[in-house]
């Protein structure tokens, strides 16, 4: 079974950078769904086993995201990419390591490792 993965990005050139990096690191291995605003994301009806998101979209503010990102975190893993320089820091801080603070567009190594070891706890989990 393909995990999905849910991004939530409303900038058109990091969502194009995004997708290259996932189509790059995932090699078709996950179903990935993008969405430009947080009401397109609440819309859908399918669930996700990961969120990557940004925090600024133009129907959420930063803290309303952050708000949002906090009540789903218990059951599904986030990965934040943001260019604002607290706030996401912040949210990890709160979310307890529940929400992984990661590279804009996913270029660097954190980014990279984050998706590494979801897709291998994916695997463990519904392969065994």
């Amino acid at each position: 079974m393909k995990p999905i993965i849910h991004c939530l990005e409303d900038f058109e050139m990091h969502r194009f950078i995004l997708e290259s990096h996932l189509q790059r690191l995932l090699n078709n291995d996950a179903e990935v769904h993008y969405f430009r605003t947080m009401g397109q994301l609440k819309k859908t009806s399918r669930s996700c086993h990961l969120l990557i998101s940004d925090l600024h979209l133009p129907d959420s503010p930063g803290e309303q995201t952050a708000k949002y990102l906090l009540s789903i975190c218990e059951h599904t893993p986030v990965l934040v990419q943001s260019s604002d320089p607290i706030l996401p820091d912040e949210l990890a801080q709160r979310s307890h390591g529940k929400i992984m603070v990661v590279e804009k567009g996913g270029q660097g190594p954190r980014f990279e490792q984050a998706i590494d070891r979801f897709m291998a706890q994916h695997k463990l989990t519904f392969c065994l």
